[in-house]
């Protein structure tokens, strides 16, 4: 490789661009040089930041099965079908520490969810004009501080419980917003899939391993068992922002130790001026893009904060299987999501690098994969009566297409709008976050007059897949791969300009040359 000194950009694919002699000559980094450069630590960082934001998200929903106390009388099955002979096997009397009803129960659950809507908002906002970096880092450590003071608020009382939930909603909440204003500094524009489905798939990891572990946890007899994970979670958190203090920079320039060659790709590439700009409000709440967005992850967060919730319902009511013995079986649905996220993004960067469709085909592409599978695959399960094998790995395989959205929906806000990224994604997740609360409701409407009812759960389904493909085709007709008018920089006043930067909000001083020969 020719001498630093002299390099210019790295292209697209990892090709290196150098000036030579007047001309451009074209070399190519090796594999290790990409999987461990700098903007892949953010990645990794981020990776594991989002792993923890959903650890400690549900690490109440698997805990409180231990920390309450049950009544064995009060348990019934699905007579249709077989009975796991786990769930025959009973004790008299009651186990757990607290003697909370499931109202209370309920809402220590629902919690969570109400201080989440709160800072979705101002996050996008405060990210815009001062970066995301610190305060994703804040964000991760203060909801680890308060995961360490979940068993004490327990012990004081369902009340303290329930405020330190919307505590660590109200801090959670800004770690979305915040990553998107990172990545709209660090990713370059044919990374970007892999860079938002490999971060944010972190998250789904978290709900992959956290069941299983801190249901594990739960049945030590140290400390009661039940305070273990939450003190794991806030430890990890404490340790992980060190590192991210410590290694992570809000863009390339101000980065230390990153290669010149790497510095000048990605901004190359992005958005190089990060100075305070004025958000079109107006422009954005007019936009049909925004909306695809916006329609497409209310309808996907309905369907999925819908299994997260009803899944062990149906498993243990319906199919009469004890969850709690299989903590890998009620994960597997994730880890295939998760699985799926990284191969729908590889596929969609290569798509898009080798321009064999459009960034808008591609998205569109994605997100009806990512919604009309799922649903298809729901209905099969709702008919899948007392097979547990069918409807099981039908649930699997439409998380397995759900993965989809990763590249569809959930990183197109940095197409339409990089500079903007952190607001568009704080206003669609606020919105987006309604589901939490009315997906359970949903659930326990349909089923209240017999939840070991079939037939009632098979409603269930059609109403999830009903709203998923709605979603779907919302997405389809309203969404563009495209920079809007709206998000050029310099240009937020002027809606008739159809001339993006670099056709991606790329940088604007960038030599005139050069963007011809990126853009061929």
């Amino acid at each position: 490789m020719e001498n630093s000194d002299d390099v210019d950009f790295i292209g697209f694919d990892n090709q290196l661009i150098s000036p030579k002699q007047g001309k451009y000559s074209v070399q190519v980094y090796s594999k290790w040089q990409t999987i461990i450069s700098t903007r892949f630590i953010v990645a990794y960082m981020g990776f594991f930041g989002f792993f923890l934001v959903y650890s400690m998200r549900i690490n109440i929903s698997v805990a409180l099965v231990d920390m309450v106390m049950k009544h064995s009388e009060n348990a019934s099955v699905n007579e249709n079908c077989p009975v796991d002979e786990a769930v025959n096997k009973s004790e008299n009397g009651s186990y757990g520490t607290f003697d909370w009803s499931s109202g209370q129960q309920s809402s220590v659950l629902g919690a969570f969810y109400y201080g989440y809507m709160i800072t979705q908002i101002p996050a996008g906002l405060f990210v815009s004009k001062y970066g995301g970096k610190e305060l994703f880092g804040i964000g991760i450590l203060l909801t680890g501080l308060f995961t360490l003071l979940t068993p004490p608020a327990a012990y004081l009382g369902v009340g303290w419980l329930i405020a330190l939930r919307v505590l660590e909603g109200i801090t959670e909440a800004v770690t979305f917003p915040a990553y998107n204003q990172l990545m709209g500094q660090w990713v370059p524009k044919y990374e970007r899939s892999f860079f938002s489905a490999f971060a944010c798939s972190g998250g789904t990891l978290g709900n992959v391993i956290t069941s299983p572990v801190v249901g594990y946890l739960c049945t030590l007899s140290l400390w009661d068992g039940w305070p273990l994970g939450f003190y794991a979670n806030g430890a990890l958190a404490v340790i992980w922002f060190i590192a991210w203090h410590f290694l992570i920079y809000e863009n390339p320039s101000r980065h230390p130790r990153i290669e010149k060659e790497e510095r000048l790709h990605i901004q190359a590439n992005t958005t190089c001026d990060s100075k305070p700009i004025a958000i079109p409000w107006l422009r954005i709440f007019t936009s049909r893009a925004f909306y695809g967005i916006l329609l497409c992850q209310v309808c996907c967060n309905f369907t999925n904060y819908g299994l997260m919730s009803c899944l062990p319902l149906y498993l243990s009511n319906v199919l009469n299987f004890d969850i709690s013995s299989n903590g890998f079986l009620s994960s597997l649905p994730w880890l295939c999501c998760w699985i799926s996220a990284q191969i729908f993004a590889n596929i969609t960067d290569w798509l898009r690098s080798k321009n064999v469709f459009s960034t808008t085909v591609v998205r569109k592409m994605n997100g009806f994969l990512g919604t009309a599978m799922p649903g298809l695959f729901l209905v099969l399960a709702g008919y899948a009566k007392c097979n547990a094998g069918l409807a099981v790995s039908s649930i699997v395989v439409a998380m397995f297409f759900f993965g989809a959205n990763f590249s569809g929906y959930n990183c197109n806000n940095l197409d339409i709008a990089p500079a903007f990224a952190g607001v568009v994604f704080g206003i669609t997740n606020t919105v987006a976050t309604i589901p939490g609360f009315v997906a359970p409701a949903v659930v326990n409407w349909v089923t209240e007059e017999n939840i070991h009812s079939e037939e009632l759960w098979r409603q269930t389904f059609f109403v999830f897949a009903t709203v998923g493909w709605f979603g779907g085709i919302a997405f389809i007709l309203l969404a563009s791969g495209e920079v809007q008018p709206w998000a050029i920089l310099g240009n937020e006043n002027n809606e008739s300009s159809k001339q993006p930067l670099l056709q991606e909000a790329q940088s604007d001083c960038d030599s005139s040359d050069l963007d011809q020969l990126i853009q061929t």
